[in-house]
């Protein structure tokens, strides 16, 4: 009589919500590794290390140290950007209370969560390795500039801008950012001023709040 073959169990292949956190873990370690040693000194090795996966493991999601990074970019910062969508002041609302309500909160979520390493990392980065500086300009910097120009555009339509400045040039808006970035990393680091506090005086000059009577 012959023996009937034990059958093997059937390997059940990961769960999508399995593979997000794996995602998602491996990109967190990989901002993480870019920040302290550069795009050149980060090593994939670290990198799954400091994720807890297999090297091989990280190469199924990203299969280059370029595509990694993109996906850094992409995972912290494109959600928030293209959330902001076509500017839309309501009818009541001027302009500059409409960039106060959508671009303050969004500055602030930046500064409290990772998204303001990817910002510094393009600053330090940007000009040796030049598709970094070209996925965060793809991913980031066009889309709010292009955000701004369009309500610049609404406003000076609406009167409420002298001239056409700020249409011309949208990324005045978020130059204080920038100097926030080089602050926080550079030059006063023990003392820097919030990136939104500086975002809110840059809108004021452009858009000086409305004088409450009474």
């Amino acid at each position: 009589m012959s023996e009937t073959p034990e059958k093997k169990p059937r390997t059940r292949g990961l769960s999508p919500e399995k593979t997000a956190q794996t995602r998602s873990g491996l990109l967190a370690a990989a901002l993480e590794e870019f920040t302290e040693h550069g795009f050149a000194g980060a090593q994939m090795s670290q990198i799954t290390a400091r994720a807890g996966i297999a090297k091989g493991t990280a190469y199924r999601y990203f299969p280059t140290k370029t595509a990694l990074f993109e996906g850094v970019v992409t995972e912290f910062m494109a959600p928030l950007i293209s959330g902001i969508g076509a500017p839309e002041p309501g009818p009541e609302e001027t302009v500059g209370d409409f960039l106060r309500r959508t671009l303050l909160p969004m500055m602030e979520t930046i500064e409290s969560s990772r998204r303001a390493d990817v910002a510094r990392l393009v600053l330090a980065e940007g000009k040796n390795f030049p598709f970094i500086a070209q996925t965060y300009r793809r991913e980031a910097y066009d889309r709010t500039n292009a955000f701004v120009r369009a309500a610049a555009q609404i406003a000076l339509e609406r009167g409420e801008l002298r001239d056409d400045t700020l249409v011309r040039h949208p990324q005045l808006i978020f130059a204080p950012l920038w100097l926030s970035m080089i602050e926080v990393g550079i030059l006063v680091p023990e003392a820097p001023v919030p990136g939104a506090t500086l975002l809110a005086e840059q809108i004021d000059l452009f858009f000086p709040p409305r004088r409450r009577d009474g």
